[in-house]
This record gives structure tokens, sequence and C-alpha cells, in this order.
């Protein structure tokens, strides 16, 4: 999945319902600016991070986002936030380390 991330200029989320979508961590982890409806918590993963945008699903308001991700100089830091919000994968992995720790201690 990260070559096809990679390859991309931007990337595109128009659900109408997610939890908190992975695809989009991916996105973030490899530093690709991402446009998304604002579903889920994206709001918490965007935070107010440079190149990753949420707006209505409308597709003028998607398109002027994208627009203007294409059209400037953005150098977006997802895998910086991603590890601040302690969702790479070595915290995720940390964080069950400990659970299954605390689950066999009982």
């Amino acid at each position: 999945m990260p070559i096809y991330l990679n390859a991309a200029d931007v990337f595109l989320l128009t659900s109408k319902w997610e939890g908190s979508p992975n695809i989009v961590k991916e996105a973030m982890d490899c530093n690709i600016p991402v446009v998304a409806t604002k579903v889920g918590d994206i709001e918490y993963l965007f935070g107010d991070t440079e190149g990753y945008y949420y707006t209505d699903p409308d597709q003028d308001k998607l398109a002027e986002k994208i627009n203007y991700i294409l059209n400037n100089d953005i150098k977006p830091n997802g895998r910086q936030r991603i590890i601040e919000l302690k969702l790479d994968s070595e915290a995720i992995a940390n964080q069950l380390i400990q659970l299954y720790r605390e689950v066999l201690s009982k």
C-alpha cells in the first residue's frame, strides 16, 4: 500500500461514515496530503497539520481543497502528527504488549 500512496499527489476520502479511517492514517504516515469529508475522528487526526484538510461532502468544496494542495507548495508532515498522537506502529505495538502484560498478570 505505501507504494500506491507514495505515487499519489493527494489522497481523497469521500466517505459518509467512518470511525477512525486507517487508510487516512497510512496516507499521513507517508506524508501524502489528504482531503477528506468530515467523518469519524478526521478532525482529531488532522489537527492543524498542514496538508490535511476536511470539508463538507460537497464536490466544489472538495475540489477547492484539492486544487489548493496541487497549486501550492504544501509540505505535509503527517508522519509527525501520527507519532505525536501515538498512532504509529511502534506505539501501538507497545500499547498491545502492555495490555497483554496486564491481562496475563491477573
